[in-house]
């Protein structure tokens, strides 16, 4: 076994950033692609582990018995681990391409684009890179997409989607109880209030020995960096990833705790005017009606005037997931869906839904193998077969419409008439300006057959911020016409976001929650639509997908 001389114990991100490197020096070589690929790949497995990979290198472990660690490559992670680097690299990238080098300092970067940037701006370097993505010059040469990937790669600070912090949080919390001594574990901050991006992973634990629990912390995944600590909290940096802070407090004043560790700013401040902070109490729920308060939901808690809400009991009723009867929007195998309508429809039933929309992608979606006129015509008829032998829940007749470039709508009207009701979304044509995009909606909503709005903006959480609209004005016309928006509910989108939903349901619109989904388990990212919801104080009565089936058909009937 080779001795070490690198000190420092390499996390698992650490290992893979140094091989994702490697495979994007290796690339621009014009080296053997399934070298290049297998790289990646590696690298990709090495991030996920739970493993420490530092550890097992260090005690001569067979690294070979992951799926895809040859020799080769596990003779690479090996010299990572004891040196720091990988030989191979730091020779290579004396002689390589300015936007290798560039990909090697920010790996979450593509090189493709990077270099499609070098090109057009004619710059070499990654201060000239960030000086023209100031100056707007990489927006105005290649959209917002393209600055939007840039943004995201330079941030300061780590995001991560709220789905994949949960995931992050649910393992953290099990380590602090299995390994950490902790007594009680509760998510806190910007996680509990189900904010859609996470920068902080908070959490609450309780604990008589918070020295003994840092030290066991600091060994999470092979290890993690202390950034600071304090009497009752501390806080480290996960390698490639978000921050942690870990507050310490005890069963007499969790109650206070939670409500320090999960309110904004905002709200905190609001509520220590009332003197809601002004003693410990051992349940939350206390810090509120000891004031005179009702219990302000987490999700609420962002300083909008929900103190002032609470103390005149006008808190909104949120909209909970036991309100919901149907799921309406949702992909099959006929489009770009995993599973059969009839598996989606079994999948709805086991959550107690009385219906479901199958809403596949109409024809001029080509990458999502969108239906033809035959086959959309082929798939009512189905759904009316199976609508005569199925119990329990009523399968409706959809499709999610291409809004095209003019406004129109992408099926022929006799077809859509046949439909009980449309989503109708943009997939195209994104760099349309907001006057633009908005008349290209507002022609759409003229169409009798249109009848919800599907992910507003088109926005894609971290990868791309959307089209500009004027919501506003397409909200009155929808009101006008009859039609409603969509909450999608997938963890990339959550579009719209809550003060798009707050402005639609304040006028008096309603809204549909849809997941999206392409698959029977995704009909559980229904919470993830309801976060959203909640967040904007959205209560059942302005939800369309609350209704039962026959007050559905009515208001899709527009009668």
């Amino acid at each position: 076994m080779v001795a070490p001389t690198h000190p420092r114990p390499l996390s698992n991100p650490e290992i893979a950033h140094r091989l994702a490197a490697y495979a994007h020096v290796l690339q621009s070589k014009d080296e053997n692609p399934f070298k290049v690929r297998a790289y990646r790949r590696v690298a990709a497995i090495v991030k996920g582990l739970r493993e420490s990979v530092d550890q097992l290198a260090r005690a001569g472990a067979d690294l070979t018995r992951f799926p895809g660690i040859g020799r080769g490559i596990a003779s690479a992670v090996r010299e990572i681990v004891h040196h720091g680097t990988l030989g191979q690299l730091e020779l290579p990238l004396t002689n390589v391409p300015p936007e290798v080098a560039v990909v090697n300092e920010y790996p979450s970067l593509d090189p493709k684009r990077v270099a499609q940037v070098f090109q057009r701006l004619r710059i070499r370097t990654l201060v000239e890179l960030k000086k023209e993505l100031e100056a707007g010059a990489i927006r105005a040469a290649f959209g917002g997409r393209m600055e939007d990937h840039f943004r995201n790669a330079f941030r300061d600070t780590t995001l991560i989607l709220l789905d994949d912090a949960e995931a992050l949080a649910a393992e953290l919390k099990a380590w602090l109880l299995a390994r950490c001594g902790a007594k009680r574990v509760e998510d806190a901050g910007d996680l509990r209030r189900r904010v859609e991006a996470i920068s902080e992973i908070v959490l609450v634990v309780d604990t008589d020995n918070l020295p003994f629990l840092r030290s066991r912390l600091a060994k999470f995944r092979g290890g993690i960096d202390l950034v600071a600590t304090a009497d009752r909290h501390v806080t480290f940096q996960l390698p490639g990833s978000v921050r942690l802070t870990v507050h310490g407090a005890t069963a007499a004043n969790w109650g206070t705790a939670m409500a320090v560790a999960t309110g904004s700013a905002a709200h905190l401040k609001e509520l220590k005017k009332v003197g809601g902070l002004n003693r410990r109490t051992s349940t939350e729920e206390a810090v509120y009606t000891s004031v005179g308060l009702k219990w302000v939901p987490p999700e609420l808690r962002e300083g909008r005037g929900e103190v002032a809400q609470a103390a005149r009991d006008k808190l909104p009723a949120s909209v909970e997931l036991a309100d919901m009867r149907g799921d309406l929007h949702l992909h099959t195998t006929a489009s770009d869906g995993i599973d059969t309508i009839e598996v989606m429809a079994e999948a709805a039933r086991e959550r107690g839904y009385e219906y479901i929309g199958i809403t596949d992608h109409s024809q001029s979606l080509k990458i999502a193998r969108g239906m033809s006129v035959a086959a959309l015509k082929a798939q009512i008829r189905r759904i009316d077969q199976l609508n005569g032998k199925l119990e329990g829940i009523r399968i409706l007749k959809s499709a999610e419409v291409d809004i095209l470039a003019d406004g129109s709508l992408d099926y022929p009207d006799d077809l859509l008439a046949e439909l009980d009701y449309t989503i109708c979304s943009i997939h195209s044509r994104f760099r349309l300006g907001r006057q633009e995009q908005t008349e290209r909606i507002l022609r759409a909503m003229d169409h009798p057959a249109f009848t919800i709005l599907g992910h507003a903006t088109g926005r894609l959480i971290l990868h791309r911020s959307g089209y500009e609209l004027d919501l506003p004005r397409l909200v009155t016309h929808a009101k006008a016409r009859r039609c409603y928006f969509e909450i999608n509910a997938d963890p990339d989108r959550l579009d719209l976001a809550p003060d798009d939903v707050r402005e639609v349901a304040k006028a008096g619109v309603k809204l549909a929650i849809g997941t999206d989904a392409h698959r029977a388990a995704g009909l559980d990212y229904m919470r993830c639509g309801l976060d959203v919801a909640r967040r904007a104080g959205l209560e059942k009565s302005s939800v369309l997908n609350t209704a039962s089936l026959a007050k559905l058909l009515r208001v899709l009937r527009k009668t």
